[in-house]
């Protein structure tokens, strides 16, 4: 039903070349705010930025808020089953834009949420998977019958980000050889050093081809062409990792090797080293927190549950304030002092709302890490990682926002964090993720404050294109 109406609603809706968009309250996407803005769009790009009355003949909704379009800086959107090609453990000049679902349902889905572009990443399987694709939720050629002409997903770069696996994703499912081969898992690496290696010993291999290439002695290897403009810079280096220490071993790699770009992908455990993070300036993008039993979080646990899990008990009542819950769940934020304290004190592996991570990579998953990064100085920017896939909007880019809010990130942090700044990491950052004049018209108008859970998406633009339209609901 969702990808019916989203489908009736594109179909309906009467494209303009100038759009005019009034908001009672505008979010430039880096921390500014307009009241009663007026947005001219032309030609699929924002002409001007102003304040007053709404025009005449402009698309105006009272109390309704203007931000630019969500940019989910982590996801599955389109991808079938696996996303790696498990023979081999590293395969670095694979394409993930060569298998996805450019007609995917999921990416309607975005859409409706409010996301307009997007990083598709490999999956996690293999040490090094390939190569992840920048998108337009939206505007691509669509080859299915059954859909609009320009409902599809766009590939903007198909070489957005090399992608790369540490833990214990890429040795889980591998075994040692006893007696015969048996199945494509019988093979290296089995554990963290294995992995770690595995990396080496190609980024190595790299730097030698290189040489070689540059003295006319190397035939041409696309393996090592990719490896080798990741080590120029050419190509961002995108290090899968949960646990604190293995995003240590990233720091570590990026030392031996030289990564000009490196960005921490997932970082679980990211706040317990968010000042490394920060001094060394890497930055990092959070996928959803997990709980125990490896499903995204999706309602925090009150501040009656976190004071039963903390030792002693008794440790933040001083310090509690009372707040309005925002969204009916019985969640009240807690004042920074206490939330810290909290932090330290709960048990890990306890709690089923702050636990461990997916298969258990992880001790402790917390919503919130987006603020205690923000208090580190550390950049990041949130992901919704299989949100829309599984077409879980309580887990959707802008619910991660809605619960950074609630565990401590400031609402203009939380609106950054999937705007501008995953727009910057994406690549994207002169074409769209912030509202101003020569960008790209990719926005989105909210029937109230975005954050709080009671706002929809009332229209959504494209490049200046009217893709979502529920004014009329």
């Amino acid at each position: 039903m969702l990808l019916a109406s989203f489908l009736l609603g594109f179909m309906a809706i009467p494209q303009a070349e100038s759009i005019t968009i009034a908001a009672d309250l505008l979010h430039d996407g880096r921390g500014n705010t307009i009241e009663k803005a007026i947005v001219l769009i032309e030609g699929g790009r924002i002409v001007s930025i102003s304040s007053g009355s709404a025009p005449r003949g402009s698309i105006y909704v009272e109390n309704a808020t203007l931000t630019p379009g969500l940019v989910d800086a982590y996801s599955l959107m389109g991808v079938t089953n696996s996303t790696v090609e498990q023979r081999r453990e590293s395969t670095p000049a694979l394409m993930l834009s060569a298998s996805a679902d450019l007609d995917s349902s999921a990416f309607a889905h975005a859409v409706s949420q409010g996301v307009t572009s997007a990083f598709v990443t490999p999956d996690s399987l293999n040490v090094i998977g390939g190569l992840g694709m920048v998108v337009k939720t939206s505007g691509g050629k669509s080859s299915n019958l059954f859909t609009p002409g320009d409902s599809a997903a766009k590939v903007l770069s198909d070489s957005a980000a090399l992608k790369i696996s540490l833990g214990s994703d890429a040795s889980r499912q591998n075994h040692s050889p006893w007696g015969e081969p048996n199945d494509v898992f019988t093979r290296r690496p089995t554990t963290r050093m294995g992995v770690t290696w595995v990396v080496r010993r190609q980024f190595h291999a790299a730097i030698a081809y290189r040489k070689a290439r540059s003295e006319g002695k190397a035939t041409l290897d696309a393996d090592m062409e990719v490896l080798v403009a990741a080590l120029e810079g050419e190509i961002p280096v995108r290090v899968h990792a949960r646990r604190a220490h293995d995003i240590q071993t990233a720091l570590r790699l990026r030392e031996e090797f030289g990564w000009p770009f490196m960005i921490i992908e997932e970082g679980t455990e990211s706040h317990k080293i968010a000042h490394i993070l920060s001094e060394a300036g890497i930055p990092v993008v959070l996928g959803p927190a997990y709980d125990a039993s490896g499903k995204s979080i999706t309602s925090s646990p009150t501040l009656e549950e976190l004071r039963e899990l903390a030792s002693p008990p008794a440790v933040c009542c001083e310090h509690e304030h009372e707040e309005e819950d925002r969204e009916g769940t019985g969640v009240v934020p807690v004042d920074g002092i206490a939330r810290d304290i909290l932090l330290l004190a709960v048990r890990p592996g306890e709690a089923s709302g702050l636990s461990s991570g997916r298969w258990s990579e992880g001790d402790f998953a917390t919503p919130a890490t987006a603020g205690l990064l923000a208090n580190a100085g550390t950049s990041f920017a949130l992901g919704g990682a299989e949100a829309h896939d599984a077409l879980a909007t309580e887990a959707s880019l802008i619910h991660q926002a809605r619960q950074a809010v609630r565990w401590g990130l400031s609402p203009e942090a939380a609106l950054a964090a999937c705007t501008s700044i995953p727009a910057a990491l994406c690549g994207l950052s002169e074409q769209t993720g912030s509202l101003e004049p020569g960008m790209a018209a990719d926005l989105v108008l909210w029937s109230g404050d975005p954050l709080d859970a009671s706002a929809n998406p009332l229209l959504v633009l494209i490049d200046g294109q009217v893709v979502v339209d529920n004014r009329a609901e």
